[in-house]
């Protein structure tokens, strides 16, 4: 009995540590940067075209993100992970 609860406890540490992992993206374009994962929640502002963000999390298709020291969505299609996306491989931080 223990030895599984063991294995659950790993295994589900395992899934927190990944799920807190941030990876970084490049918008591709200017992008809105909403309250939660649909159009529907409301535009909190645009993140311009080659601005780096955080990613932290995603879900159907949304990303949340890291900007300008607040926390929202965007639209994953407008989120790439290629550094080189921008022109000449330079990239736009936003502080």
């Amino acid at each position: 009995m223990f030895k599984k609860a063991t294995i659950a406890l790993v295994l589900f540490a395992g899934m927190c540590t990944a799920s807190l992992a941030a990876s970084t993206g490049w918008t591709t374009g200017s992008v809105n940067f909403r309250d939660g994962p649909g159009t529907y929640y409301a535009k909190l502002g645009t993140i311009g075209r080659c601005i780096q963000v955080s990613i932290v999390d995603s879900k159907d298709g949304w990303y949340k993100v890291e900007w300008n020291g607040n926390w929202g969505w965007v639209a994953a299609r407008y989120v790439s992970a290629d550094a080189g996306y921008c022109s000449g491989g330079t990239t736009k931080k936003s502080y």
